[in-house]
């Protein structure tokens, strides 16, 4: 299992620096009205920066995924290449009991 320290640690970065990018709005304004020009020119960075975090996430969990399927896909797939050789080399008759006493594997 992976460690969760990292994302914690850029979610708990990021989180101070909209905290910072607010305090920063108050101290340089004067009123509700110059607080919300300042907040207006940080706002898109703080909303791009809100989508991208998450997004970068997701990503990194889809790509794990992904390989796990990979990883998954060629071990049912060597299996399935062992059960074969296996079949070959059996006895006809033992190959025709198998067949008989399992014949939903067959159809």
């Amino acid at each position: 299992m992976q460690s969760k320290t990292g994302p914690v640690l850029i979610g708990l970065a990021y989180l101070g620096l909209v905290v910072f990018i607010m305090l920063f709005c108050a101290d340089q304004s004067s009123g509700f009205d110059d607080y919300s020009k300042y907040w207006g020119l940080f706002g898109t960075l703080v909303g791009v920066a809100t989508g991208a975090i998450p997004s970068f996430f997701f990503k990194t969990q889809a790509d794990q995924a992904d390989q796990k399927a990979k990883d998954a896909t060629d071990k049912a797939s060597k299996e399935a290449s062992k059960a074969q050789l296996f079949a070959v080399a059996a006895e006809p008759a033992a190959a025709s009991r198998v067949v008989e006493e399992n014949p939903q594997l067959f159809q």
